[in-house]
């Protein structure tokens, strides 16, 4: 199993620099990982690859997510606001070694 995403270090437009679980800090540029989504509108990737809403990043000490992206059905089938996260070890892939 990959490490996981312990805290993110800083977020600015489009690269997140992160403390990984194996303590090395890594860099993920999401403007490479994400280019064919910066002119595609009505995708939820477009969402993210704003500077506002890039910078709000969180992680849960797993991944990284950005809430309030996404809508998912509750369990009365009301639509609700939901995170949009990835898999951590999709981003482990995409990313490249600070230190």
């Amino acid at each position: 199993m990959n490490p996981r995403v312990k805290e993110i270090l800083s977020a600015n437009p489009f690269v997140i620099t992160a403390l990984w679980s194996d303590d090395r800090v890594r860099s993920i540029d999401f403007a490479t990982f994400l280019r064919d989504y910066f002119e595609k509108k009505d995708s939820l990737f477009f969402r993210i690859l704003q500077p506002e809403t890039f910078v709000n990043a969180k992680t849960d000490g797993r991944t990284i997510y950005w809430d309030n992206i996404a809508k998912m059905k509750d369990y009365d089938g009301t639509l609700i606001d939901a995170p949009l996260d990835f898999c951590p070890d999709v981003l482990f892939e995409q990313s490249q070694l600070v230190s």
